[in-house]
């Protein structure tokens, strides 16, 4: 294939930084992404969300900083994962740069499979509390005045009344695992909450992110008396979910995935009990059903139902999407995907090779290819969290062994672009126009985004409807994603342009520090969870004793070892890796 050369006339290539071929830059700016990672993930267990380790003490204001560095981080890094791969394919060719990538992303993948993953399962199961029985009420440490889902799921009926009464939507799936605030209440088993919630206006058919309904769960779980107040509130047994089930489908799971299930959950189960109330709701969901079929809900015929072959098919699909068999390691996952996209691409758009030299280089090397990138994103940010009228901020997580297709479709937009970049100006490409800016303006739609995407009462208030709010959220995400990574490339552009022997150091280590940082965070939120220290010392100890134990590790068993060739490449007599290398995992 004819590969377009830059136009060294173009001003945007009269750089400097020609001379030197390593882009310094962009290198510590990997490094920084990843770094910032480590930060977010040790933050995660004090911010009041889910996580697997929840902390004594917690910031609101902690929280919201780590939605927004989750609203760039990822993307910018595959930005310039593109970038770098772009380089790669235009040095080596599509062969090369397969073996290249399969060298430095999929065979430590593979190993990353065998041992940092079982490890952090390990630790998981070591750090998280022990089961919850939902039906005994509100545990000692357990506070249901955060969130209204906690609040439900241990039927705390005065907190669901505060959680109400300040405004809260009683119909959004909760972050982590998609469930909504009925349907904690039916975990909680509890009648009294669910009669609560619906009278409230909760709707007794909210769908959840994966299409379950709280029927679903009364059923799957054989809550009685939660499934006989879901039905006097008006629930519709002939609903499906993604998977193609009904209520009366949930009723026949067995005992290995009601235990799987509960174990997701933390939640106490006897499977004995399980079966009882699921005998008390067999008859009246039948009863339910033929009714439901013979008059059709609000005057409508009731839906056909779905294809045996097609539910079977999208429960293994659902199965293989939501296990999370990669973990953290899951960017290595979507980069294999990608690269492979790409070298398809190219051969394929082979007889047009040349058209990319066409386009002007000023609509994909400054702020004018806003005006495209930003509705190019849309279609894939609106499908993230599509469960519920609130999208949270920043994209979905997909750590299965099959990637979320849109999740993985909204890198894939920041992939291609940070390879169209490469392509079309080169090894010297510049984004540093009006830097300052451009994070300034996204400083300025952050507090927005966070608003409308969080439900704040702020963001309720100024958009209180749904459709509206949500357009508003995903747009200014998008914009903010686009804004950040832009800025930030110029930031680095301005100020790191010249190889630093200390930020080059950082750069080689990065990619060590983060495929082992997680076992290592999670282990140290568990033994500080407890200690009553304020988050503004717990969060700096921690951050700070982790990276110095994983620099401490690449120092000694990485950095001039068969580890440190795998990850960088080899170091010729000891020295640094020649100046031309891209850089090591093609970020």
């Amino acid at each position: 294939m004819e590969q377009p050369q830059p136009d060294l006339t173009d001003p945007l290539l009269n750089d400097p930084v020609l001379k030197d071929p390593r882009r310094h830059d962009m290198d510590a700016l990997r490094a920084f992404a990843m770094l910032l990672g480590i930060i977010l993930h040790a933050a995660l267990s004090m911010t009041g969300g889910p996580w697997i380790v929840q902390d004594r003490a917690s910031s609101p204001l902690l929280g919201l900083t780590v939605s927004a560095i989750h609203g760039f981080r990822m993307p910018l890094f595959f930005l310039l994962s593109g970038f770098f791969v772009a380089m790669l394919w235009r040095k080596r060719g599509a062969i090369g740069l397969l073996k290249h990538r399969g060298k430095r992303i999929g065979l430590p993948l593979a190993l990353g499979c065998v041992t940092i993953v079982p490890l952090m399962w390990f630790v998981m199961g070591a750090a998280r509390p022990g089961v919850t029985d939902f039906e005994a009420g509100v545990p000692e440490g357990v506070d249901t005045s955060k969130e209204i889902w906690t609040a439900s799921a241990y039927a705390d009926l005065a907190a669901i009344r505060t959680h109400v009464e300040a405004g809260a939507d009683l119909d959004a799936p909760d972050p982590q695992f998609g469930i909504t605030p009925l349907g904690w209440g039916v975990i909680s088993g509890r009648a009294e909450a669910i009669t609560l919630l619906a009278e409230a206006g909760a709707d007794p058919n909210g769908r959840y992110r994966d299409q379950n309904t709280p029927m679903h769960t009364a059923a799957f779980l054989g809550r009685a008396e939660a499934g006989k107040a879901l039905l006097a509130a008006g629930a519709d047994v002939t609903l499906r979910s993604q998977a193609g089930e009904t209520p009366m489908d949930s009723l026949r799971h067995g005992k290995g995935t009601v235990d799987f299930i509960a174990g997701l959950l933390r939640m106490k189960v006897d499977f004995a009990e399980v079966e009882a109330g699921r005998e008390v709701l067999r008859p009246l969901i039948a009863e339910r059903e033929a009714e439901i079929k013979a008059r059709g809900v609000d005057g409508k015929p009731a839906p056909e139902p779905t294809n045996w072959i097609a539910s079977v098919l999208q429960g293994i699909f659902r199965a293989l999407t939501e296990l999370p068999f990669f973990h953290h390691l899951w960017f290595l996952w979507f980069l294999c995907w990608l690269i492979l996209g790409f070298t398809i691409v190219a051969a394929v758009l082979k007889p047009i090779g040349g058209a990319l030299a066409r386009v002007p280089a000023v609509l994909i090397a400054s702020p004018l290819c806003f005006l495209w990138l930003i509705p190019l994103t849309l279609p894939t940010q609106f499908a993230m969290q599509s469960g519920g009228t609130l999208p949270g901020f920043g994209p979905d997580t997909s750590a299965g062994l099959v990637p979320i297709p849109h999740v993985l479709g909204y890198y894939a937009v920041f992939f291609g672009f940070g390879a169209m970049l490469y392509l079309r100006i080169g090894p010297a490409a510049r984004l540093g126009q009006l830097w300052w800016l451009q994070l300034i303006a996204a400083v300025a739609v952050l507090p927005i985004g966070l608003a409308v995407s969080l439900g704040t009462p702020w963001g309720l208030e100024l958009f209180p409807d749904d459709s509206t709010r949500r357009t508003v959220a995903v747009v200014s995400q998008a914009t903010f994603a686009w804004l950040m990574c832009f800025g930030l490339i110029g930031l680095f552009e301005t100020v790191l342009a010249r190889a630093r022997p200390g930020v080059r150091y950082l750069s080689d280590a990065s990619y060590w520090l983060y495929l082992v940082h997680l076992p290592l965070v999670v282990y140290g939120q568990h033994l500080l969870r407890d200690l009553e220290w304020p988050v503004s010392v717990k969060l700096p100890v921690l951050t700070v004793s982790v990276i110095a134990i994983l620099i401490a590790s690449y120092q000694l068993v990485v950095r001039r070892t068969w580890i440190g060739r795998l990850l960088n490449g080899p170091r010729p007599g000891g020295s640094p890796a020649p100046a031309a290398a891209p850089a090591p995992t093609g970020a």
